[in-house]
């Protein structure tokens, strides 16, 4: 692409920020229903141990470690189009993905045999196709504008989108599923997550404008892609990230059971999946002045600590339905920190590595963040599935004994909150881009595009 000046100071319209808003809540359901109801569906209707569902999770892990840097580096490199670099690449990943997504569900479940190997096919290759829809996405918040109000304003918009359309498919999901045995309610659930993910996805995508341009001669090599991502902001971001994703998504995988087994009402899950959307939506309306004031650092290792404690506060009682109410709406608070600040700390990675090395990398940041979404669904849905199985989880069973249940609690509540205290305590010891120097390092990138 011929170099030429930027537009650095166009703001961001209002279509682009509904685009924005579609394009984040079509890659929800894939994240929510892996995360959350795959290891029940394949132990309770394709009747697969949970243990061998817990080690298909891993592999794939493992083998997402080299894949998606390397979807980054091939989506960075991608010839530019008249509708821009990132667009094209998510609208054809969401087709994809979403084609492989009815392929991960429905197969194991009509098949009369092989369940397990269809199973292994279908995961590891949405471990392949979510990269593509899932970077390009990630990969758009640093080039729609480098105004970092405007930047911090996508920030927000993308945890208000992420935590309504969360919440609110969550809290539908159980509702439309009824049980977690029943093979129709899965059927109905996953053919409307298809249609949402499909129609906001590809909507969105035609409605956003790419406006930070790759310079000519700029492009990293493969063998770059080492040091750009073991870069000390980057490396620091990735291990956080890592034990927040884990930590959520084992509640996530977790939580199902906890709900069927140990309050035996999983239409509750629907209720309680509300109680953040205030706070959370109350805080992340108040995310620029905030972040104007102590800087995303701060905010970020604040929101983990309480992400941390919250949970613990149900130690007191487990079945205790106002305990859990109480903690789960104070949970939010910490949630509207760390939702819309994730966001913006790529972007200010994405502009680090930019400001070092002279090159652009969004799909290679980007790509680590697909690597620890992944991660946090393999790893965290390998451990409860684990735990399961070695404490002698038995699907056939209405009521699980004490031993199963004692499990279950340490799933959702007590190995998380370790978790998130970790990443805490990483980000605040490690992190090197303090509101100081990122002020800096924005100043000098300003005067740096202004010459094109």
């Amino acid at each position: 692409m011929e170099n030429k000046k930027q537009d650095i100071s166009q703001k961001v319209s209002g279509i682009e920020k509904i685009s924005y808003v579609l394009a984040n809540l079509g890659n929800i359901p894939i994240q929510a229903l892996i995360g959350s109801y795959l290891l029940i569906f394949y132990t309770n209707v394709c009747g697969l141990n949970p243990a061998a569902c817990a080690t298909l999770f891993l592999v794939a892990r493992i083998l997402d470690g080299i894949n998606d840097p390397l979807v980054g580096f091939c989506i960075d490199h991608v010839p530019n189009t008249k509708m821009g670099h990132f667009r094209p690449t998510l609208m054809v990943g969401t087709i994809l993905c979403s084609a492989n997504f009815a392929l991960l569900w429905f197969g194991p479940m009509m098949a009369t045999s092989g369940k397990l190997v269809i199973a292994y096919i279908s995961y590891l290759l949405i471990g392949v196709l979510f990269p593509v829809m899932d970077i390009s996405l990630n990969s758009m918040l640093p080039v729609m504008t480098a105004d970092m109000k405007e930047r911090n304003a996508l920030s927000s918009i993308k945890g208000v989108a992420y935590t309504l359309g969360y919440v609110g498919f969550t809290m539908l999901a159980p509702i439309i599923l009824g049980e977690t045995s029943n093979a129709d309610g899965y059927v109905k659930l996953i053919v409307i997550a298809i249609v949402i993910i499909m129609a906001f996805s590809i909507l969105g995508a035609f409605g956003m404008k790419e406006r930070v341009l790759p310079q000519s001669g700029k492009r990293y090599g493969l063998k770059d892609l080492i040091h750009i991502i073991t870069r000390k902001p980057v490396g620091v971001t990735f291990l956080m990230n890592l034990c927040y994703m884990v930590g959520t998504n084992i509640v996530n995988a977790a939580n199902v059971y906890f709900y069927s087994y140990v309050l035996g009402d999983l239409k509750m899950l629907s209720i309680v999946s509300m109680l953040p959307l205030i706070p959370s939506i109350a805080m992340m309306t108040m995310i620029g002045p905030l972040i104007a004031r102590f800087g995303k650092k701060k905010l970020y290792c604040i929101g983990l600590v309480g992400f941390g404690i919250m949970p613990l506060l149900r130690l007191v009682n487990v079945t205790n339905i106002p305990i859990l109410l109480a903690a789960t709406f104070l949970g939010g608070c910490a949630n509207g920190l760390i939702t819309p600040i994730m966001y913006g700390i790529q972007a200010d990675n994405t502009d680090y590595v930019e400001l070092v090395t002279g090159q652009r990398t969004e799909g290679a940041i980007a790509s680590l963040s697909s690597f620890v979404t992944k991660c946090g669904m393999g790893i965290g849905g390998a451990i409860p599935g684990y735990i399961l199985a070695a404490v002698g989880f038995d699907q056939t069973l209405t009521t699980q004994p004490a031993g199963v249940n004692s499990a279950i609690v340490l799933c959702v509540i007590v190995i998380p909150s370790i978790l998130y205290f970790i990443g805490a305590a990483v980000f605040a010891k490690c992190y090197p881009l303090t509101k100081e120097k990122l002020e800096e390092q924005n100043a000098v990138l300003e005067k740096q595009r202004a010459k094109g």
